[in-house]
């Protein structure tokens, strides 16, 4: 089994849902997991956002790659959600499968995240990002 990675997203020209074809709006950073989300990338994760020298206004993590979540890695959604709100960043998550979003919503993170930055494709999470930047103008 390959390990699970976190990177920025760039150009992916063979994918339909490349962000290459999309308009990213200023101040928004994706970044994608690929693979579960368990206890050894749950410290990646977190670390992710000592990348920024300056924080985005908004965080869209890709998680359409990612089939399980563990206990560990639910804490590190919280943890990331808690350092981004602290550095006033929404945090949105995209393409949640079914299952992962339900243990999500079991663990009542996605009250502190906001249900509606859960979302299951790039173009709703892209689409949010867009209002929530329309209402802090």
């Amino acid at each position: 089994m390959k390990s699970t990675q976190i990177r920025a997203v760039e150009s992916e020209e063979d994918d339909p849902d490349s962000i290459h074809n999309k308009k990213i709006p200023e101040g928004v950073e994706v970044y994608e997991i690929d693979g579960p989300l368990f206890f050894g990338v749950a410290e990646k994760l977190v670390d992710t956002l000592l990348l920024f020298e300056k924080p985005p206004i908004i965080f869209i993590l890709r998680m359409r790659h990612v089939p399980l979540i563990d206990a560990a890695g639910l804490h590190a959604l919280e943890v990331l959600h808690e350092r981004l709100h602290h550095n006033h960043t929404r945090l949105i998550l995209s393409g949640v499968n079914p299952q992962v979003r339900r243990f999500i919503g079991t663990s009542h993170i996605d009250d502190k995240i906001g249900k509606d930055n859960i979302v299951d494709h790039i173009d709703k999470a892209i689409m949010r990002a867009n209002e929530i930047i329309g209402e802090k103008l």
